[in-house]
């Protein structure tokens, strides 16, 4: 069911309702040369299946002739394009549709038909939620799911992996792997699908001319896909992240300095750890340099390839945390932290969990004693906030130190960039990211956040928490965060 699938202006998606031939003539690439609209020109990279859905009937753009291709899809205007693709008219409705789609809403025909049809469902709080984006991930699922018979995208095995950021166990795998298989699909890249990154006008017209209309397909080869996970050895270099950083003759403060670098100054990474203390080299001169206040970065594949990266499910044992609402903190934070293993370590990182099961209860001195005794390049502590007696208090919200941890300044941003994806990805109010000397975040050297998830004692956010997909979002948007602060 589509559920958790699919923002942007409303009604702004125009459709046409001109039934679509399951078999077209000719050559559907020649089907619309000419650019349709002014902000669409012939060279736009999805000019040509703009053009043709247009051609067809199926999209229509705005009254002053543009088609806006960069605005996001929203619920509503995908229900519309897929019914107006199936040939539907919009029917006349007399009653909501659901809790938050009114007989009056200006799509609540092709969603009441849509739900008819079993191609879309609600939440399980009953809402429809409209206006919420669709995601890549709920676009492979919604055109597969409605498309499949007619055009015939069954594979011989869904359970290839195309894409390292979509595995085997998760619900839309087996949508994404047939649209990769049938060349609608080539990814964001060559090794990602980037599932909960949202889609435009452009986009899904694209995915939808390529699933209806086989000629506008392409092969992975040709699009240079590959079907296994971002390599894990790859070259590496590092940015200094200190004012002044001494490289020296052997790994050790004792030995001699071969040179001073600067904040910004790229070395390469030449492996050889010892301790803290790795090899570099700068200028044609190789040294050693504490890792410390070096940011590893990759040249190719996966940004976390090769890192070391300690994941705190926070409380265990006999320390249950908070609680409300029928969820308990630490059961709530290892499962979160378990999937962000499995993500961080498909993309290549080592991963150190501080535990594995809610029976076993670490010592605060103990985690951040195993983050140092790994020479961890980063440490993250998963929570769940609560407030008793404030039950509206919600959101999620980041913590970092700089009042002893070396890489403060590194903190905030990794938390800044974790916060972000809670907010855009998961739909968490944001609480911001603040400066706090957390145990676990000061006495830490490496990049180190605490990032509380929301409130166990808020209505809404627990309905989060006990949800799977949510559970799975939350993860994500930590991976994702942690991916994006090794891509700056």
């Amino acid at each position: 069911m589509w559920k958790k699938v699919v923002s942007c202006a409303a009604a702004g998606f125009l459709l046409a309702s001109a039934p679509l031939p399951s078999a077209l003539g000719g050559n559907a690439r020649e089907a619309h040369a000419a650019a349709n609209f002014n902000d669409v020109s012939s060279s736009f990279w999805a000019s040509k299946e703009i053009n043709f859905l247009h051609s067809k009937g199926i999209i229509e753009g705005y009254d002053n002739g543009s088609f806006l291709p960069n605005n996001k899809v929203t619920r509503a205007q995908a229900a519309k394009m897929i019914l107006s693709a199936l040939g539907e008219k919009e029917p006349t409705v007399s009653s909501d549709v659901f809790s938050d789609v009114k007989k009056n809403h200006w799509a609540a025909g092709w969603i009441s038909l849509a739900k008819q049809k079993g191609i879309i469902s609600g939440y399980e709080d009953g809402t429809f939620k409209p206006e919420e984006t669709l995601t890549r991930a709920q676009m492979s699922k919604l055109l597969v799911r409605t498309f499949e018979q007619e055009y015939d995208l069954s594979v011989k095995d869904d359970t290839v992996e195309p894409f390292s950021d979509v595995w085997i166990n998760q619900e839309f795998h087996p949508y994404v792997s047939k649209l990769y298989q049938h060349g609608i699909t080539t990814g964001t890249d060559s090794t990602h699908y980037s599932p909960y990154n949202s889609v435009n006008r452009a986009q899904f017209s694209v995915f939808l001319s390529r699933t209806i209309e086989p000629s506008y397909r392409i092969s992975s080869a040709e699009s240079g896909d590959s079907s296994t996970i971002p390599p894990a050895t790859t070259s590496t270099y590092g940015i200094v992240k200190t004012d002044s950083l001494n490289m020296r003759s052997g790994p050790s403060t004792s030995s001699g300095v071969v040179a001073s670098l600067k904040r910004g100054t790229k070395v390469d990474y030449l492996g050889d750890q010892q301790g803290y203390w790795v090899k570099v080299r700068y200028n044609g001169q190789t040294g050693y340099v504490h890792k410390l206040y070096l940011k590893l970065k990759n040249e190719q594949g996966s940004s976390v390839a090769n890192r070391v990266i300690v994941l705190d499910a926070g409380h265990g044992g006999k320390d249950p945390g908070a609680s409300g609402n029928g969820v308990v903190e630490k059961e709530l934070v290892l499962d979160v932290a378990q999937r962000v293993q499995t993500k961080l370590e498909a993309a290549g990182a080592t991963v150190i969990m501080t535990r594995t099961d809610a029976a076993t209860y670490p010592e605060l001195k103990d985690r951040t004693d195993l983050a140092q005794s790994k020479y961890a390049d980063m440490f993250v502590s998963v929570h769940a906030n609560s407030a008793p007696s404030a039950p509206s208090a919600n959101g999620s919200e980041v913590y970092y130190d700089t009042s002893q941890n070396v890489n403060g300044s590194e903190s905030s941003i990794l938390a800044k960039e974790i916060q972000e994806q809670f907010v855009s990805l998961v739909g968490m109010n944001d609480r911001g990211t603040k400066d706090n000397d957390f145990y676990v975040v000061r006495n830490t050297d490496m990049p180190s956040v605490l990032v509380e998830l929301g409130f166990l004692t808020n209505s809404e956010d627990a309905a989060k928490f006990k949800s799977d997909y949510y559970r799975n979002l939350f993860a994500e948007a930590i991976y994702l965060g942690i991916k994006n602060y090794y891509n700056l």
